[in-house]
């Protein structure tokens, strides 16, 4: 077994279709059926069983995948340690972020990351935060940034917080009526704010409509929980793929939207629309950069993760919402 037919097996096994797979890989079909005969004949085992569609792994096959996901990922944190060892300043770093958030996120970090690495290139992965945690888990990338906690990760990954972000309740100014705030006295009191920081009684709020993010956003899943909580099932006007999406619906008196800060900071030039606090103790969630446990982070891709505690760290303790 070589590094090569244990990437190809892999990408079989993840792609469930040799086509795909080859197609992934950028070689040829026939060639690639071949090298997986050829493997299937030097361990004296099928891998998969090519009579369904989708292809299916069999056992042994299972084992294979299971065994060469640990050497790659072994012959990868080497190659890392050893550009390390030399400080080298060439390769490549690979990670995953939700397209919004890598729109708002990359620009603030990759000039100060390029005048310290500038032979490293970058490359990204842009998809939503379920896809992501399939490509990690793949090794198609070393991390990915998301709004995750350690609990909600399956065993052998780890969390690492870059920062903490508010989540606001966003509105057309005229929606929002005065009945539907909490008491300023108690909202004061137990939120240690001013009396014109007033905080949304969820409650209510059942007969307005919401506007959503699609499932598998971790937004929607916040969201979700949040008005479970509350006993509230939401009256969904629209489901969307974007944050700042919703934020422009919202403003345009359509319905409200839970999103993150940096949603609203995006289109800080709206002025038709309100941002609040949904709860006594303000919501907010910790954006963490994910990995395996057993993942070796390079100098690199450390100095990627640490610039952006640098940057958004210092931008999140300044930051408070408008009203």
């Amino acid at each position: 077994m070589d590094f090569r037919e244990m990437l190809y097996i892999t990408t079989v096994a993840d792609c469930r279709s040799i086509t795909a797979a080859a197609r992934k890989l950028y070689i040829s079909q026939p060639s690639l059926s071949h090298i997986v005969s050829k493997v299937e004949q030097d361990v004296g085992v099928k891998l998969f069983d090519r009579g369904t569609s989708p292809l299916t792994i069999t056992y042994a096959g299972e084992k294979y995948v299971e065994t060469a996901r640990k050497i790659l990922l072994m012959s990868d944190n080497l190659r890392k340690e050893l550009i390390d060892a030399g400080l080298g300043e060439k390769g490549r770093i690979v990670f995953g972020m939700p397209t919004e958030r890598a729109g708002y996120m990359l620009p603030a970090v990759i000039p100060e990351f390029k005048k310290q690495y500038p032979g490293i290139e970058l490359q990204v992965m842009e998809a939503k935060s379920d896809e992501l945690l399939k490509a990690l888990l793949r090794d198609d990338i070393s991390f990915y940034v998301i709004p995750r906690s350690q609990g909600e990760l399956p065993v052998g990954l780890k969390a690492e917080s870059i920062y903490r972000e508010r989540l606001l309740l966003v509105a057309e100014k005229s929606m929002i009526q005065d009945d539907m705030f909490l008491e300023t006295e108690q909202a004061a009191d137990r939120m240690s704010l001013s009396p014109t920081k007033r905080c949304l009684n969820l409650n209510a709020m059942k007969d307005i409509p919401f506007i959503m993010l699609k499932k598998g956003h971790s937004i929607r899943k916040k969201t979700d929980l949040v008005l479970r909580q509350y006993g509230i099932e939401p009256k969904i006007m629209i489901e969307l793929s974007s944050c700042i999406s919703a934020v422009q619906l919202a403003a345009a008196g359509l319905g409200v939207a839970i999103v993150p800060q940096r949603a609203v900071d995006a289109l800080g030039g709206m002025e038709r629309f309100n941002c609040y606090d949904f709860s006594v103790t303000p919501e907010s969630w910790s954006v963490n950069a994910v990995y395996k446990e057993e993942m070796y982070l390079g100098r690199a891709e450390r100095c990627l993760i640490d610039l952006m505690k640098q940057k958004f760290n210092r931008e999140a303790s300044s930051a408070v919402p408008g009203q």
